[in-house]
């Protein structure tokens, strides 16, 4: 055998070696990239149920917790106390019938 038989030969053997690499490389892309698929896949279907989920949970929730009252309460007295306390700057006692009055219907209104 020559040298450039050799050569050639070895060449070729490099060749179908980097062929039989390139082959595995190719095979372990379309493995890892099912695999990808079907990781994302599972992810898509986990968040959808979790979404599901949690939108069922809220559901289930607000119609257990009641709704906040928005409007100011009592709030005819409590004007008749702030007149009741500048007409009488100097005798604010006479107001507490009112306090009182007011104390109460909030305490009413917390209840309802």
């Amino acid at each position: 055998m020559d040298l450039s038989t050799w050569e050639e030969t070895l060449q070729l053997h490099k060749a179908k070696e980097l062929e039989g690499v390139e082959a595995e490389l190719r095979r372990r892309d379309i493995f890892y990239k099912e695999q990808l698929g079907r990781i994302e896949r599972k992810n898509a279907e986990m968040y959808k149920l979790s979404s599901q989920h949690f939108h069922e949970a809220a559901t289930r929730l607000e119609a257990t917790v009641k709704p906040r009252r928005v409007d100011p309460v009592c709030s005819g007295l409590q004007s008749e106390i702030l007149r009741c306390y500048r007409d009488n700057l100097q005798e604010v006692l006479k107001c507490s019938d009112l306090v009182k009055a007011y104390q109460h219907c909030v305490s009413t209104a917390q209840k309802g």
